[in-house]
């Protein structure tokens, strides 16, 4: 599925480091739940993980995991990326 940036989604990925082909890959492959107003929240999992191995190569996987280990979570609304970011815990 393709899906376009806002303005905002662009300023933060580039902000906050996420590269756009990362942002894709945790919509692809991340598990997603409704987060409000008809938008989903993405996040990678250990699931996710195995996929993207599967498909991608252990390389690949390699390179990504980071974004997972922080919690990079990707926020969407009819096929527009609205957002992405690090979840911090405390």
């Amino acid at each position: 599925m393709a899906f376009s940036m806002t303005r905002h989604a662009r300023e933060r990925t580039t902000a906050r480091n996420i590269p756009p082909m990362i942002v894709e890959m945790i919509v692809e492959y991340g598990d997603s739940r409704e987060c409000g107003a008809g938008a989903r929240s993405y996040v990678l999992t250990g699931n996710s993980m195995r996929a993207i191995r599967k498909v991608a190569g252990k390389e690949i996987a390699k390179v990504i995991e980071p974004y997972r280990t922080q919690k990079a979570y990707v926020i969407e609304n009819a096929g527009r990326i609205i957002t992405a970011a690090f979840a911090y815990t405390h």
